[in-house]
Order: structure tokens, then sequence, then C-alpha cells
């Protein structure tokens, strides 16, 4: 679930940014029942036998993942690069030129060289003009792009431990957290801890801060990764220190924030799920950072309560005092 990418643009695109356009819209079954503690349960396939069910027909629109562009706009002989942010945070960027013809030989940046920038939230910003080194041929050049959301300079500097994200005088049973790597295998995932719960179980902002994306129509959810990968419904949160933390597997429609909105630590945020890959209901919590053009899980500890710290392990509860 990293928010990252490499492009290399060849041909001429002048366009504006849409944020999440919708590109298609399909009709699909959706099945709602009571699982055995009593909480909603909302899938693609049928509950078991016996067990009353109401079936829906739901418009599931695809929508485009939250990504950096890129886009080449042509003056005369000449070219200029921009990048296009959509998010609530900066991204960081990267351009290299791969190829060139026809350009005068005066540039920020030489073949093979890379310009590295920085672009403001929600805002577009020029990497680079190329200027023709000829009235009669237009400049022409390859670029190699890269990008990733989030401020290289951040560092992960909390002012206290993180609350639980869920419901005072609770406590769920963590299934996986750092060192176990059993689907935690990737650097943005090193240190991510599953909490098992019931869905329908509250989500709480486990800290402050500015939600910068939210995926809430999703209601498939099983353990084939090509299928069901990215299919999660989530939240996340961009922290005052540059950090983020996504909260993933969240139920059908159950997001009560939107981006853009600043949100306070113990704010309630969604419900839990078994939206995506995922073997049963719980929560995916992960707190992750920009370590230069990458992106890197980071070591987290909670609260348990007035002045105790717990550092979360596999197959311990964890428990919101």
């Amino acid at each position: 679930m990293t928010r990252e990418g490499v492009t290399l643009l060849r041909s001429i695109a002048i366009g504006a940014v849409a944020v999440w356009p919708l590109l298609s819209a399909t009709a699909d079954t959706m099945y709602k029942s009571l699982d055995e503690h009593g909480a909603l349960v909302f899938s693609d396939l049928p509950p078991a036998e016996g067990r009353v069910y109401e079936e829906r027909t739901i418009e599931s629109a695809t929508i485009e993942p939250l990504v950096v562009t890129f886009r080449r706009e042509t003056s005369g002989n000449d070219i200029t690069l921009w990048a296009d942010n959509p998010c609530h945070c900066v991204a960081e960027v990267i351009a290299q030129i791969v190829t060139q013809s026809n350009m005068e030989n005066s540039l920020t940046v030489k073949p093979g060289k890379s310009n590295r920038l920085v672009v403001p939230a929600r805002s577009s910003l020029k990497l680079l003009t190329l200027t023709s080194d000829s009235r009669q041929a237009a400049a022409q050049a390859d670029f190699r792009t890269a990008w990733v959301f989030g401020d290289p300079d951040a560092s992960h500097a909390p002012e206290q431990p993180y609350r639980p994200p869920f419901a005072a005088a609770k406590r769920f049973l963590i299934s996986q957290s750092f060192p176990d790597a059993q689907t935690h295998a990737t650097p943005d995932s090193r240190h991510a801890i599953d909490i098992v719960m019931p869905e329908q179980t509250g989500v709480f902002a486990a800290r402050g801060g500015m939600v910068i994306e939210v995926a809430h129509n999703n209601f498939r959810g099983g353990e084939d990764w090509g299928k069901f990968g990215a299919q999660a419904n989530l939240v996340r949160i961009l922290h005052d220190d540059g950090s983020f933390a996504l909260y993933a597997h969240l139920s059908w429609d159950s997001i009560r924030v939107r981006p853009g909105q600043r949100v306070e630590r113990g704010e309630p945020i969604a419900a839990s799920g078994n939206t995506g890959f995922s073997t049963g209901p719980h929560l995916h919590f992960v707190v992750v950072r920009n370590a230069g053009l990458r992106v890197e899980s980071v070591p987290v500890t909670f609260s348990a309560g007035i002045g105790e710290v717990v550092t979360p392990q596999t197959g311990q509860f964890l428990l919101n005092p």
C-alpha cells in the first residue's frame, strides 16, 4: 500500500489533474448479514448456509488511486516538464533526462543527471525547461520520473505514545507485529501491526493529523493478493512531523472522515472490516515516512495507561485502558 511510482515519459501529454476521477462504474452484488458476534458483515459472497442475509445491488465505482502525474508542455520548439500533486501533503519527485536531441547544452539537468524537488500539497511545479538549439527543429527528450508522497526531511517524532486505535476499556489480540513477517515483508509494512477485531468495531485515530486519502466503497476480501490486494478500504492520515498512519481493511461505507479534514487523537474515523487482502476481520495499522524516494515503516509504541508504554508483540493483547 505504498504511494510511489516510476515512469518513463516519451509522448507529449498536456492536461489537468483530476483528484480521484471515476474511471468506470459497474453493478455488483453485495451480501449483508450478521456474524457470530452480531456485527454487520458486508461481502461479495453469501454467508454460510442457514444464516439470514440481505442481497443488494451496489453501484461499484472504480476510482483512480491518488498519484503524482507528470506532463510535458511545448511552447514553440521548447519543452517544459511539470509535476502535478493532488495530495493534501507534499511529494518528493525526481526527473532525469534519458535521451535528448536538438537542445542547447546549458541545462540545469544534463543527460543522465537528475533534478530532485519537493512539490507542495495540491500544487503543480515546473521541474525543468529544455530549449531547442535550432529555429527549425523542436527539442526532443525522454525523461525518467519517480515520486513519493511525504517530505524526505521528515523524521518520526511523536510527542507521546500512540493511542490504541479502538475504544477505551477494550482489548484485542495482535496477530502480527515486528519482527514477524508473515505478510509484512516489505519496507513499507515491516513495522505494521495487525489487530484482530470483529467487523464493525469502531476505529479511532491513534494520533492527530490531516486526512489525505480514503477508500470506502470496497466490500470484497480474501487471501488472493492479485485479486484483492487493491480492494482494502482505508484511511491515511498525515501527522505534524511528516509521517503517515494507515488504517486498512475497513468496513464498507464506514469512513467518517474526508481528505483535507483535521482529526484529533481519539476521534472516531471508521469501522473495522475484512476488505482487501485479508484472512479474517482485523485492522492493519502502520506508520510510515518518506525515507528519500522510498516508503519505510517505523516502530511505534502505545499508551497503556498513565506513564505506561507498551511495545506491540504478536500473540499479546493490546489494551486501551
